[in-house]
């Protein structure tokens, strides 16, 4: 009788605690603490940084929404690499590596790359993949996927809609199977780029910090080609078939799968839109 007594005891000042949790004098959780809460929920630890300058790398907290593989892999046909003449730009990879291998366009009536949660929605429409980011600034969230490479020439064209300053979009290759480590190329609204390393942890290694991009400084409202050459530990950036720098790292050697990364700084609803995704062999 007196263990129930103890238990209906103990129950009862459970209850109470529990309901003190939600007495009306208490403060509302931070936005750090509710950002901690929504990693741990998603089994992703948050790592504070500065917000980002010129010299900085993205902050977190992240949100990771990963795949492996999606449903149905869209196949290609590899094409022989093109000799360059007179009439094509010999540094746009694009025009001198002929076709590409393999062409993700968006058109299909389903797409596995469609994605809702509190932070971000990947959604294919009207042709093209829209990656939004909602809720908490400067948290990142990606989505990988096949394709999965090595050494090869990828690109995307992209298209920024109402932002400004450090909203930032990000071109991830070279992904581990759990989406926990890869190199992403990161494209801000004010039109800079730097090339970084994710590892677990969501430890987040500059190896370019964002500089200006001379093809980005008119207008990012605009579509813009962004393109990463990987080859063994370099990695050469494109925009607009314009070289603008590259970066070297040796850690990620395998090869790896593909995907998008958005995270806003100063406009909630940040939106970009992905209208095409291809890959070229390297000679």
């Amino acid at each position: 009788m007196k263990n129930k007594v103890f238990n209906l005891t103990s129950l009862l000042f459970l209850i109470i605690l529990l309901s003190s949790c939600n007495l009306p004098g208490d403060k509302a959780p931070t936005p750090d603490l509710v950002a901690t809460q929504v990693a741990k929920l998603m089994t992703t630890t948050p790592m504070e940084t500065q917000p980002p300058t010129s010299e900085a790398v993205p902050p977190t907290p992240t949100n990771t929404v990963t795949i492996s593989e999606p449903s149905a892999t869209p196949t290609g046909t590899t094409t022989p690499t093109q000799t360059p003449t007179a009439t094509q730009d010999i540094d746009d990879p694009a025009q001198i590596l002929g076709e590409p291998a393999w062409t993700e366009d968006f058109n299909g009536s389903s797409s596995p790359w469609d994605f809702d949660s509190a932070q971000a929605t990947f959604d294919v429409v009207n042709g093209a993949l829209n990656l939004t980011a909602k809720n908490n600034p400067n948290w990142h969230s990606w989505y990988v996927s096949s394709p999965k490479l090595k050494n090869a020439y990828i690109e995307a064209t992209v298209e920024f809609s109402n932002c400004s300053g450090n909203d930032r979009f990000g071109l991830a290759v070279r992904s581990s199977s759990d989406g926990q480590q890869f190199y992403f190329l990161g494209i801000t609204c004010d039109g800079q780029w730097g090339f970084f390393r994710m590892a677990p942890d969501v430890d987040i290694t500059q190896i370019r910090p964002f500089q200006a991009a001379e093809p980005l400084k008119n207008d990012t409202n605009l579509p813009h080609r962004v393109g990463i050459w990987m080859e063994g530990s370099t990695f050469t950036v494109y925009i607009d078939g314009e070289e603008v720098g590259a970066a070297t790292d040796d850690t990620l050697k395998s090869e790896g799968y593909t995907g998008f990364l958005i995270a806003y700084a100063n406009t909630s609803g940040f939106t970009v839109k992905v209208d095409q995704l291809r890959y070229w062999n390297i000679p």
